[in-house]
């Protein structure tokens, strides 16, 4: 396959700013895409054609459009501009749009200009059709890359599940054990209270089995406020036992 030609600048910067999204409420590809519209010329001046040429004279872009052969078409949305190799999503058309004057003098004769026009054809299909099959096969392989993405997302989305089940048995598992920790801890105390009572219960009968025994004691003695069990008096008890001799 020969080399392309070059693309005319004009030509180029045209295409390069219908492909800017931020100017499409001014000047767009229709929706066929095989043509553009001006939706408003004095935006189109004070804010578009700047950004791509030396200018921003509205009538200057429409003349340059007229040198390269673009048909004006009615429209009530704006100023429609058609071109037979001016298409979207077919930049490689773009080397087949020429200047009147060269188109002039590329044409050797009438009679070799439909020889010239059909190889032209020819070439610009091959062209497009190389650009679609690289396009598809782009796509393929996105397509398989997307594939091969959710395939180890679902399997990491497994595992995580799994990972999770497992974790709430193991909380619920550690959980009744500490249940049953609690319960044993509780009996135990309650075991402990329980004996601690009786404990505090029998000294307290002791206690009180001793005292009836002691104040019986007195009672059965020859003189009730004596304890005979002692070896000494207190100033009470001695002055009782005087007593008992006057």
């Amino acid at each position: 396959m020969s080399a392309r030609t070059p693309i005319p600048t004009f030509i180029l910067k045209t295409y390069q700013m219908l492909e800017e999204p931020q100017n499409s409420n001014i000047v767009g590809w229709t929706a066929q895409g095989t043509a553009f519209i001006v939706y408003n010329q004095q935006l189109m001046e004070k804010q578009v054609l700047q950004n791509f040429f030396k200018h921003s004279n509205y009538s200057s872009f429409v003349r340059q459009l007229n040198l390269y052969n673009f048909k004006k078409v009615r429209s009530n949305e704006g100023q429609v501009f058609k071109h037979k190799c001016f298409r979207k999503g077919m930049k490689s058309m773009l080397q087949f749009i020429k200047r009147r004057n060269q188109e002039d003098l590329q044409a050797p004769s009438i009679q070799e200009e439909p020889t010239i026009n059909v190889k032209e054809e020819q070439n610009l299909f091959k062209e497009c059709a190389l650009d679609i099959k690289e396009t598809n096969n782009k796509l393929k392989e996105d397509m398989k890359l997307l594939q091969e993405t959710s395939s180890y997302l679902i399997d990491q989305m497994q595992n995580l599940n799994h990972f999770v089940y497992n974790q709430s048995v193991d909380i619920e598992v550690k959980f009744k054990q500490v249940g049953q920790m609690l319960h044993a801890i509780n009996e135990e105390l309650r075991q402990e209270n329980k004996s601690d009572t009786q404990t505090n219960k029998l000294l307290g009968d002791y206690k009180y089995s001793k005292e009836i025994e002691f104040q019986e004691s007195k009672i059965g003695s020859p003189n009730p406020y004596v304890d005979y069990n002692s070896t000494a008096l207190n100033p009470l008890d001695y002055e009782c036992f005087i007593d008992s001799f006057l």
